[in-house]
């Protein structure tokens, strides 16, 4: 007998359900009913719904076993197993199984004039392009046999068209289809594979079970059949389901909505809809009898409760097919009886009713508070319903973290496990709420499993295994590698350390590795076959490294090689293992770009499986995975004999991959967190949804253009996604049972404009402000009463968690705390949970103004925010504890301390030294040159113009010209010292020079730069001498200063730049002739010293001579302050000061600090902001050092 079991409450159908088990199990002694062993099948939708069972199952009878929970799909092909003789384990015509068929058919058929769209899409002939395609018209006849099975029993006895339609022009837009159809069957059976697929399976399978010769007698019953939880089947399942009633019983336990019925609920455009079909050519008179019929058809149509009436069509056409069959019903509603706005609203729906009655509501009704139906008021502490508007995901999560926190303070009988949290894909929201709820106080944590995402989504080795397959589509980037190498499993095959592979990381970039194995490999790109920056270039430098000496060029078999300077002793294993790693890499590399069969493709990955990977316990599953879903693709090697490309292959292994589900169990005592997916109307006490976002739900399915049923009439029982998820978002309101929350991202990260949520939660708002009102509000105008309830129900968070709202008390809610709540409140909640409230916190205000925060890290940034500005500084106090400084000071670390003195203060006293973001990616090679290689290639060219007396510019091209031509030897370095030929080849063979033209250009304009500079020191030098060094010792207020001083060109000291002019030049240049004039080794001024340069591209810049005895007063000065600055932060800033003590202009000084859109301030660098954040606060003392040290440089002026 087919029987049919429907509640509005979950628990009620699950008692029945347990029930029914109970007498099963109490059934007669063997022989007058079903075996105790028999085992009891329950058909359930999804695993989530079978693990919910088990618990309630096994806490109402103590225990839950012998029980299968197979998915009706399988269930039922077990039944055409049994009831059919020689049935495969998996029918011939699975989705798989046509893709690969219908790759070997689809290009022997474009010929025909019916598939010439056909042969227009793949005119290209791409072999990924036929697969997906193939994949495409699978998956649209896989649905044709399970909604439309008449179509392809039509089609197979050599019809092209539809039999359910008079309408030609459907099949005619699309031909092909019947004939492609048929043209499979013929080639399964000529592969030998049974004929049988789900639509001519189900006629075959229906007369079996009606037959009365396979009905089992009274003593051979089977246990009663249950289907639990399943909001909707398709007619052919259905209808097995009632054939397979004749000989045992089958229970149908289902979740309806309303007690009453509600197949003619409609929403008012569905009503407006069949009026106008009704009334359609109503002047003919031959249609006249009809169009009356139609007309009072639809007045039979009712609106009911709105949210039921738009959100469920999908259980409504369900519930039709049901009561369509010969069955029982056993109702099992319970009357609600509301307390708060979530209940309110699902006793609606139950009783079909709006405002409390089941009548119409005319205009004048819905567009006021209510005159004969007035709104229902609910209490102003009423948190049933709650939704958030967030500013990302990451917010959506934070502040869902502090609303369960809240929830398990307010309610000490909850756990974690009465709570389950949906969005639209949880893939998406993984790896924050990892983040989130995972890097917490353990005192604030929570339990949280997360389901429904695939083993590549989760498993690491899967993950890179994937990558692996598809390195023919990478260029092999340095990042792309190591992220390879980093995997752990990686790792221990080539028995790599974590200290070797960091070493490994350095070497490779600092080797210049960035993508491309080869020269020949970049040619794949269409680039040029530059073996510069490649894997084989960075290899060959490490190698020889290890092998020669770092000083000089060797020459390789085609190029120069520059080897690598920083291998050492037994580092060189770590070396070894690399190589081998990329040894496997290439061959992998190799068997992606080469087009095999299918037996020979998983034998070669099999392979390549065991040579990467060496999984410990805790990843043999993962391994497991890869061997079963690979020697899955064998079973296809007969369907399609061709060779396959690797695009193709990796495909079919990423979508096996996906199919394999992980954690999609509902783990009790966690917070769940899962997919919104069908037939999860599991109850829980709070039901989150997150990303209730407008682009996000409902979820976008566009059926693909050649898809017969998105042109054919509907059927009831068809799915579409969109129907599917408005049914769903009905039956997360009705599973709720204390509390709905959602959450949607409302504003933009970069604007703070506001985005709209889903239409579902749009619904929702608007059917809660045309029926309900806060406590009170009825005596309002309309527009007042709608707002302060969506004010009540939505909170407007801040874009970041430690906003000041979140912490902030009024001062009459901590009068009422301090009444009733006199110490810490500690909740302790089950499964380990723990939090904190303060005495200050309020958990019974729910009011968005009042919404508060557990997070005490946030707290405090919070606070801070609030303090003064100069409170989040840097202490600049002196430390209490001097620094016990050296006697003895290297005049380059004085230097060095007076151009940045916060920079020295940090690094001096905590070894600390902050750097800028946004460093160059590790996968691009250098298309220019950073500022040290610009340097010293400066240093480099303007030493070799000097030297070789060079007063003219030498072009690059010629240089470049010349170094074709020279003859190399492996000592290039020592034969042509001081060369630009030797330079340019010393820099492409250490990577540094951009590749091919763009070095050359790169390189023009610093030999052009270089040349004037020469000249300009060739100019003041005249007699062309060579540098000299002067060793300075100086004793001054008991600080030895020691150092040397170059660039001395006989009487005059030169030092230059390739740059403009900067106060620090300025200051270099003063510090080093202070000591040259101070220092009593040096010539007398009137006999020796001359001036001081500094050369820059802007100008020149000239000190003369200074009085021994006032250089020693100056340096007394300048380390005076530089032991200053030992204790505490010495607020001196070199570009300021100067603009301070040459202009006395405040505005001009704050602006070279700060500066402005064009160019960087002084202040803007990373030590100086942490210190001095605005130079107005410290102006006094910041005047009063540079006028101390620089007024007497001012003095001296510009010689020249």
């Amino acid at each position: 007998m087919l029987y049919l079991v429907q509640s509005n409450k979950m628990e009620c159908l699950a008692d029945s359900l347990i029930s029914c088990l109970q007498e099963t199990a109490g059934c007669g002694p063997l022989g007058h009913g079903p075996s105790v062993f028999e085992s009891d099948q329950i058909l359930v939708q999804s695993p989530g719904m079978s693990q919910w069972l088990k618990i309630q199952i096994a806490e109402k009878l103590g225990i839950a076993a012998n029980i299968d929970f197979p998915l009706p799909s399988s269930f039922i092909w077990q039944l055409y197993q049994q009831h059919i003789q020689h049935l495969p384990e998996q029918s011939a015509f699975t989705k798989p199984n046509m893709t690969w068929k219908l790759m070997s058919i689809l290009p022997t058929m474009l010929e025909q004039p019916e598939f010439a769209a056909i042969e227009q899409y793949l005119k290209d002939s791409q072999p990924l392009k036929l697969y997906q395609l193939a994949g495409k018209i699978a998956d649209v006849y896989d649905q044709y046999l399970v909604y439309r099975p008449d179509w392809i029993i039509h089609w197979e006895a050599g019809h092209n068209d539809l039999p359910d339609t008079n309408d030609v022009s459907i099949c005619a837009s699309h031909p092909w289809q019947p004939i492609l159809w048929r043209a499979l069957v013929t080639n399964s059976k000529d592969l030998g594979e049974s004929p049988f697929h789900r639509a001519n399976l189900h006629h075959t399978l229906l007369e079996a079970l009606h037959d009365p010769v396979n009905q089992k007698s009274t003593t051979e019953a089977e246990k009663s059949l249950m289907v639990f939880g399943i909001s909707a089947m398709p007619m052919q399942q259905l209808e097995v389901l009632s054939a397979l009633a004749e000989t045992r019983d089958v229970l149908i336990f289902w979740f309806n909505p309303s007690q009453h019925y509600w197949g003619d609920i409609v929403d008012k455009k569905t009503q407006a809809k069949a009026q106008l079909k009704a009334i359609d050519n109503k002047g003919e008179a031959n249609k006249a009898l009809v169009n009356r019929e139609a007309l009072g058809a639809v007045e039979f149509l009712d609106i009911g409760n709105p949210l039921l009436a738009s959100w469920g069509k999908l259980g409504r056409d369900y519930q039709d097919m049901l009561l369509g069959f010969e069955l029982q019903q056993q109702d099992y509603f319970v009357d609600i009886y509301p307390e708060c706005l979530l209940q309110h609203i699902q006793c609606d729906v139950n009783d079909l009713q709006f405002r409390a009655t089941t009548d119409e509501l005319d205009a004048s009704e819905l567009l006021s508070n209510g005159i004969n139906y007035p709104k229902v008021e609910i209490a102003a502490t009423d948190s049933s319903l709650q939704i958030h508007a967030c500013h990302s995901k990451v917010r959506e999560l934070e502040i869902l973290h502090d609303q369960l926190l809240k929830r398990f303070n307010d309610n000490p009988d909850w756990h974690p496990g009465d709570v389950i949290v949906m969005m639209p894909d949880v893939a998406t929201y993984a790896p924050f709420i990892e983040g989130v709820f995972g890097a917490v106080d353990y005192k604030l944590s929570i339990p949280y499993a997360i389901s429904d995402r695939n083993v590549g989504q989760v498993s690491p080795l899967l993950n890179s295994f994937l990558q692996l397959m598809k390195l023919h589509q990478s260029r092999l980037t340095l990042s792309e590698v190591l992220s390879l190498l980093e995997v752990p499993a990686v790792q221990r095959k080539f028995a790599i350390e974590a200290q070797e592979f960091e070493l490994l990381q350095h070497w490779l970039t600092d080797a210049g590795v960035r993508w491309g194995w080869n020269d020949h490999d970049k040619q794949r790109w269409d680039l040029p076959a530059e073996k510069q920056n490649t894997w084989v270039f960075g290899l060959q430098r490490l190698l020889a490294g290890y092998a020669m000496a770092s000083s000089e060029l060797y020459q390789g078999n085609q190029e120069l090689i520059s080897a690598y300077a920083d291998i050492e002793g037994q580092q060189a294993v770590a070396l070894g293992k690399c190589y081998q790693f990329t040894g496997v890499l290439l061959k992998v590399l190799a068997f992606c770009q080469e087009s095999q069969g299918i037996q020979q493709k998983v034998k070669l990955a099999l392979e390549l499986l065991s040579e990467l990977y060496d999984a410990d316990e805790t990843e043999q599953s993962d391994m497991l995975i890869l061997r079963e879903t690979l020697e899955k693709m064998l079973v296809h090697s007969h369907q399609y004999v061709d060779e396959i490309d690797q695009d193709v292959f990796v495909s079919e292994l990423q979508q096996n991959i996906q199919e394999n589900g992980v954690g999609q169990r509902f783990l009790a005592g966690y917070v769940n967190f899962c997919t919104l997916m069908p037939m999860r109307s599991i109850p829980f006490k709070m039901v989150c949804l997150l990303g209730m976002n407008d682009s996000d739900y409902p979820r976008q399915s566009v059926p693909m253009g050649f898809d017969l049923m998105r042109l054919a009439p509907a059927k009831r029982g068809d799915r579409s996604r969109r129907l599917d998820d408005r049914y769903l978002f009905l039956e997360a309101l009705l599973s709720a049972r204390e509390q709905l929350y959602f959450s949607y991202q409302g504003f933009s990260q970069k604007d703070n404009s506001l985005l709209a949520p889903s239409i579902l939660l749009s619904e929702l708002m608007e059917y809660c402000q045309q029926g309900f009102c806060l406590s009170g509000d009825l005596g309002l105008e309309v527009e007042h009463t709608e707002k302060n309830l969506l004010a009540h129900l939505t909170i407007k968070h801040k874009l970041q968690p430690f906003d000041q709202v979140y912490f902030e008390i009024k001062t009459e809610i901590k009068t009422e705390i301090k009444t009733e709540i006199k110490t810490e409140i500690k909740t302790e909640v089950k499964s380990g949970v723990k939090g904190e409230l303060k005495d200050d916190i309020n958990p019974k205000q729910n009011k968005p103004e009042s919404y508060l925060s557990f997070n005490k890290k946030q707290q405090t940034i919070a606070e801070q925010l609030q303090q003064p500005s100069q409170a989040l500084m840097f202490n600049v106090d002196p430390l209490t504890q001097s620094l016990e400084q050296s006697t003895q000071l290297e005049l380059e670390a004085m230097i060095a301390f007076f151009q940045n003195p916060a920079k020295a203060f940090f690094m001096q006293r905590w070894q600390t030294r902050f750097y800028p973001l946004g460093q160059q990616s590790s996968n691009e090679e250098p298309f220019s040159f950073d500022g040290l290689d610009r340097y010293k290639l400066n240093e480099r060219l303007v030493q070799h113009s000097l030297a070789t007396s060079l007063n003219n510019t030498l072009e690059i091209d010629d240089a470049v010209e010349a170094k074709k031509t020279a003859t190399q030897t492996t000592h290039f370095r020592d034969e042509q010292p001081n060369t630009i030929i030797s330079l340019l080849n010393e820099l492409r063979a250490e990577g540094k020079l951009p590749p091919g033209q763009s070095g050359n250009l790169a390189l023009r304009p610093l030999v052009k730069q270089s040349m004037q500079l020469a000249e300009q020191i060739g100019q003041l030098n005249q007699s062309l001498t060579t540098a000299q060094s002067v060793d300075i010792e100086l004793s001054i207020n008991d600080v030895t200063l020691v150092g040397r001083v170059d660039s001395l060109y006989e009487q005059n000291l030169i030092l230059w730049r390739p740059g403009k002019l900067r106060a620090k030049d300025r200051i270099a240049l003063y510090l080093q002739w202070l000591c040259l004039c101070a220092n009593s080794s040096t010539t007398a001024p009137q006999t020796g010293l001359n001036q001081a340069h500094f050369i820059s591209t802007d100008k020149l810049y000239s000190l003369p001579v200074i009085e021994q005895q006032t250089a020693l007063q100056q340096l007394a000065i300048w380390l005076e302050h530089w032991q200053l600055g030992g204790d505490q932060i010495l607020h001196f800033y070199p570009e300021a000061a100067w603009q301070w003590v040459t202009s006395q202009d405040v505005n001009k000084t704050l602006s070279t600090f700060k500066g402005n859109d064009f160019a960087a301030g002084e202040g803007t660098e990373a030590h100086i902001q942490r210190v001095c954040h605005d130079l107005t606060e410290r102006f006094e003392a910041f005047s009063h050092i540079a006028e101390a040290l620089l007024l007497p440089l001012v003095a001296l002026g510009d010689a020249k």
